[in-house]
């Protein structure tokens, strides 16, 4: 089992870009209006917006009481719970030697736009700040385009298997712990509408099982499936698989497995030994080493088990320990996808080295750290 570092998962939104007119409140919210647009004047709302469309500019008006002299106004604009931009606004800096006035009241206007069309769906809200402290949560709804057809569930079902057509085969509400699950069904799926499948383990979500697609045509009828087992197997007892379609649930199936998969649930790492490779020229470990030189641009580490066992809830953490001129810091985080094993790697790429110094690498599981492996550069 392997795990390489990759980038923090990009979201393909542009910031929020955040104004101020005047200038507010000592500390009250007066009013959150999403628009269409700011006047030009006073940057307070206009067209006000019921809902946007997935490729429209989001607009947010924050009305706030009076002129205050200071205070940073801050929006996170959310999906569900996945931070998509964020802005805020200093507004001592805009109010610098405006003499408050009375019946004035200040506004901050904050928009978005996306690079890409944004799902359908009412999983949207702006999470705003005065100073740090909340003011609201504030949601809205993106529609569906107008050409779009009305999306709709037919029919969903659970079983052993699925054709090429999708079609549900061997119908059942009971598996074996080894079996993979499939939620077979139809729709009518509009333009930009989405499917998303999320698979709990026990009662409790598997995020390895999350999957979702989204609509770039409009198709009466289709077929779609979706398929998962777990790391390891189901273990015995209950489990379920819910279907949202444009975030709302459509579909919720229970099934049960009497014998659990061997190794399902067995999570507990029994450590045997560590150890350090150079690469092979081709991002594989390859020769062991004791340590490393400033021109090893691929680091990998591995640790080996005493039995095999379900690695999850694993991360490696790359530190930073002493290093001339350099603060202890963390390097870089990954974590391990679960997966039955009985080693475990790890590695680190620099693309012009690491300088000579002292680091370490941390073993985690949920939270935990079982090992902490140090290493020199030399």
């Amino acid at each position: 089992m392997k795990t390489s570092f990759v980038p923090l998962l990009v979201l393909s939104f542009s910031l929020a870009v955040a104004d101020v007119s005047l200038q507010a409140a000592e500390g009250d919210l007066k009013k959150a209006v999403y628009c269409h647009g700011f006047k030009e004047d006073d940057r307070s709302p206009k067209d006000v917006a019921e809902f946007f469309k997935p490729d429209e500019t989001v607009y947010l008006s924050i009305e706030l009481k009076g002129r205050p002299k200071s205070g940073v106004v801050a929006a996170k604009f959310m999906f569900r719970e996945d931070l998509m931009a964020e802005a805020k606004v200093d507004v001592a800096t805009v109010n610098k030697g405006v003499i408050f006035s009375f019946g004035e009241d200040t506004f901050v206007s904050f928009d978005m736009k996306t690079k890409q069309p944004m799902p359908v769906g009412a999983c949207y809200r702006a999470d705003v700040t005065l100073d740090g402290k909340p003011l609201g949560q504030f949601p809205f709804r993106v529609a569906p385009p107008k050409e779009a057809i009305p999306s709709k569930l037919l029919k969903a079902a659970l079983a052993k298997g699925a054709d090429e057509d999708h079609k549900p085969v061997n119908e059942t509400h009971e598996f074996d712990g080894m079996d993979k699950v499939f939620l077979a069904g139809a729709g009518n799926l509009g333009l930009s509408s989405w499917l998303e499948a999320t698979w709990l383990v026990n009662g409790k979500v598997d995020d390895q099982g999350t999957r979702s697609f989204t609509m770039e045509e409009n198709k009466e009828n289709v077929p779609f499936h979706f398929a998962f087992i777990p790391a390891g197997g189901w273990p015995a007892g209950t489990h379920e698989v819910s279907l949202q379609l444009d975030g709302q649930e459509v579909a919720h199936e229970k099934f049960t497995v009497k014998v659990g998969a061997p190794m399902a649930g067995k999570t507990k790492l029994v450590l045997d030994s560590s150890q350090l490779f150079r690469d092979d020229g081709k991002g594989e470990p390859g020769k062991e080493v004791k340590y490393f030189t400033t021109d090893d641009t691929e680091l990998h580490a591995r640790w080996n088990l005493k039995e095999k066992a379900l690695a999850k809830g694993v991360q490696f953490v790359w530190v930073l320990v002493e290093v001339e001129g350099e603060k202890s810091q963390v390097l870089a985080t990954a974590d391990v996808e679960a997966a039955v094993s009985d080693q475990i790697d790890s590695s680190l790429t620099a693309k012009e080295g690491l300088p000579p110094g002292k680091y370490r690498i941390d073993l985690v599981q949920d939270g935990k750290v079982l090992d902490a492996k140090v290493f020199e550069v030399k």
